[in-house]
């Protein structure tokens, strides 16, 4: 894991250098970022061996930190912006069939406690700044939408 991002630093060190290749900074840079965020997004993931970590690692570059970045939403470090998070929110879709039936696409229902809370899914904001996280939270909770000292949203 860590090879992979020494050769794209390397990569990135010879595109400037003028070694004629057809990558240029920005590309090297976006490249690195990409990985950077791929490596927060699985920093706490355990896979079995090498092909399944790869198969994750291009899960998470394709499905996730390559369509932040084309937005514009991953920072150098490989942390991304808590409009990605709200952007994953407002365009979530889920697969829905039964036996027999071909799936289809569809809105995601919201999942609620037998008190009818709503959770909040916090799973992105592992790897979004946490300056950011505290706003986009602080937000929320002002409007009444989550209680931060439960992490839920209100139904009302």
């Amino acid at each position: 894991m860590r090879v992979c991002l020494a050769v794209l630093i390397l990569c990135a060190t010879a595109s400037g250098c003028g070694s004629g290749s057809d990558e240029t900074p920005s590309t090297a840079s976006r490249a690195i970022r990409i990985e950077r965020c791929v490596d927060r997004l699985l920093q706490s993931t355990a896979t079995q061996n090498a092909a399944d970590e790869e198969s994750a690692r291009r899960y998470a570059r394709k499905t996730y930190c390559g369509r932040f970045d084309e937005n514009g939403w991953v920072y150098d470090d490989g942390a991304v912006s808590i409009a990605a998070r709200t952007w994953l929110d407002r365009g979530a879709t889920c697969a829905r069939g039964g036996e027999g039936e071909p799936t289809t696409t569809v809105p995601c229902e919201v999942e609620r406690t037998a008190g009818g809370v709503e959770t909040l899914d916090c799973a992105l904001l592992h790897i979004v700044r946490r300056s950011e996280v505290r706003e986009y939270i602080g937000r929320r909770e002002m409007n009444g939408a989550v209680d931060a000292t439960t992490g839920r949203r209100s139904t009302s």
